[in-house]
């Protein structure tokens, strides 16, 4: 199941800086495996990938301590990721012609939220394995995030 996360120490440059992770497994669900297939589609940087802001993005929402993230993507990558569209009948907030891939809702510390970029790390982990080891993998450089930005303006 997917898991929703705020981490600290993952920036190199700034280890008390917060960010908003999100851990799914590449043996889940439709929904968890073409989340954790977009890394075939981002582009290198330094110790990450990027998804293409008009392949994809993060939208938030914070409301109390309940925060809710949706991964969104448009169907002309789901077509490369070879999904079939219409298993993702929920479709973006900001954007109707994109498609919901994943919801992951968590309850996190308001304020340690506000601390945390808007850019949102993809992991992908063994089905069953707590998030800790997926962050663990990404802090010892052993593993390479995908960087989810937000919807472009």
């Amino acid at each position: 199941m997917a898991e929703a996360v705020l981490c600290d120490g993952l920036d190199p440059d700034d280890p008390d800086a917060v960010t908003l992770v999100v851990v799914v497994a590449e043996q889940a669900d439709h929904q968890e495996r073409a989340v954790a297939r977009l890394g075939a589609y981002g582009y290198e940087g330094e110790d990450c990938l990027y998804l293409v802001r008009t392949d994809g993005w993060a939208e938030r929402r914070l409301d109390g301590e309940l925060l809710t993230v949706d991964i969104v993507a448009y169907p002309a990558l789901l077509k490369r990721l070879e999904e079939d569209a219409e298993r993702f009948p929920e479709r973006s907030s900001a954007d109707p012609a994109a498609l919901r891939l994943l919801r992951v809702e968590a309850r996190v510390d308001p304020a340690a939220y506000a601390r945390a970029p808007e850019v949102t790390l993809v992991l992908t982990a063994p089905a069953g394995s707590p998030a800790e080891e997926a962050v663990a993998l990404v802090r010892s450089g052993e593993d390479r995030p995908l960087v989810v930005a937000p919807r472009p303006e």
